[in-house]
């Protein structure tokens, strides 16, 4: 996100100050100098005491992966003066933003935590993260520009991207080979391809009710679209503007021509058509080809497929561009005693990129590119899935924030996309839906709103 885009303007810092008030009843995200308690140590001047750092993460840390404490251990054997504890939270991701929040208010939280990137801006709002952009900047110039952004709240900073989910295209390249058909590169080379995949009783595309929040915000942002900004003294909203009205209007023609089948993601029907042969592709984020064809797989070892990762098509042509569906950051949380310190190890731990490829995710760091995991190869017919994955974190919008009240935006978008699954709704209302939204739940968290 460009802080010439989105500038904090001092109407914009009293509306976060009470919007504050309103979503945490707590005070606004903290600046890197605040000296209030918590559960990081800073030694003080002279006292040879090293700096202790806690970091919450939620990463995956099954076996036959660099554990987050093997590499946590290495930081500290390297790094003495700043040591380094990590714990594992075992819940869901809402349920961590909550552990977060009261850990800030009894003055317990950690130094750094997992943020999703959907709830940087509500979390800052909330009062528990931190800017930190006096620390950040040195280390910019190792993200691609759409993950920094992620990071960002106009000019606050709240710490470092770790891996991203930008949209791409997945598939299979032998049922594609023998209908005689190539990946789209824009979504009129869709539009035929999916004809002669449908007349051969196949869908090269999926509608994904239950994705619909970042699938259709991710398709707008690839279509240029900026949905939240700050101009003077209000946030301004453009949730149903020419990008999402682009995307809008291709999506709907190839719902009502039935050239993209309607399926819930996480179904096991979904799964099911993928297995027979049904779906033989869809827009997926850059963190499922990690995983999507494992029931392929037969006696625990991979099954040797010839699937392929693509970039999206393009919305316009000759235009490479891509939107963010999940990813997360590390997070400076308020009351950090250690700032300047937390953030040299964030930057480090991003920028271990076998580490983090093992822990199954698409890192957003540029410093690097990882190893494409056996498996991944054999279900992609030997592709460098991995270049292509960080390809696409290149194309990826750096202008495309999301407002403190996103979840709840989020959640009517995917109520609406439900209703375009039955046919009671169509794909511009979901647009609709989000701008409705997004005006109402900022105002109503006394933000100040232009249209």
């Amino acid at each position: 996100m460009s802080t010439k885009k989105i500038g904090r303007t001092p109407a914009m810092v009293g509306a976060l100050a009470a919007a504050s008030l309103i979503l945490a009843g707590c005070g606004g995200g903290g600046k890197a100098t605040d000296p209030t308690s918590g559960a990081t140590t800073a030694p003080d001047a002279g006292d040879g005491k090293a700096v202790e750092i806690e970091y919450w993460h939620r990463l995956p840390d099954k076996d036959g992966m660099v554990k987050v404490q093997e590499s946590v251990d290495r930081w500290n054997k390297e790094n003495p003066n700043i040591k380094v504890k990590a714990v594992k939270f075992e819940g869901k991701p809402q349920e961590s933003y909550a552990k977060i929040q009261q850990a800030v208010k009894a003055g317990t939280a950690p130094c750094l935590a997992q943020v999703g990137y959907g709830e940087i801006a509500s979390e800052y709002v909330a009062g528990d993260l931190m800017d930190v952009s006096e620390h950040t900047k040195e280390f910019e110039k190792n993200y691609s520009a759409g993950a920094m952004g992620m990071m960002k709240l106009g000019d606050v900073t709240v710490g470092l991207p770790q891996d991203t989910g930008p949209l791409v295209y997945v598939y299979d390249k032998a049922a594609f080979d023998e209908l005689g058909i190539t990946a789209p590169t824009n979504w009129d080379e869709f539009k035929a391809a999916a004809e002669k995949a449908k007349a051969a009783g196949k869908y090269i595309g999926t509608w994904q009710a239950d994705e619909t929040q970042y699938r259709m915000s991710g398709m707008a942002a690839a279509a240029g679209g900026t949905w939240f900004r700050a101009e003077g003294d209000s946030w301004k909203v453009d949730a149903n503007g020419e990008a999402s009205k682009k995307v809008a209007e291709i999506q709907q023609d190839l719902l009502d021509n039935d050239l993209i089948l309607k399926i819930d993601r996480w179904s096991d029907d979904f799964t099911a058509k993928l297995l027979d042969g049904t779906i033989i592709g869809t827009v997926a984020a850059a963190w499922e080809p990690a995983f999507m064809l494992d029931d392929f797989d037969k006696d625990g070892k991979p099954a040797e497929l010839k699937w392929q990762v693509a970039q999206l098509p393009e919305f316009n042509p000759g235009t490479p561009s891509t939107g963010s569906d999940g990813g997360s950051g590390i997070a400076v949380i308020n009351g950090c005693k250690a700032p300047k310190e937390a953030v040299q190890f964030a930057n480090w731990y991003n920028t271990q990129v076998d580490d983090l490829v093992s822990q199954g995710l698409v890192v957003a760091t540029n410093q690097g590119a990882g190893k494409t995991p056996e498996a991944w190869s054999k279900h992609f017919g030997g592709q460098d899935v991995y270049a292509e994955l960080l390809k696409a974190n290149e194309a990826m919008n750096p202008n495309f924030p999301y407002a403190p009240t996103w979840p709840a935006v989020g959640t009517k978008m995917t109520e609406i996309g439900g209703n375009v699954k039955d046919g009671s709704a169509k794909v511009m209302d979901i647009f609709e839906a989000a701008q409705k939204e997004s005006i109402d739940s900022l105002k109503a968290a006394g933000i100040a709103v232009s249209q």
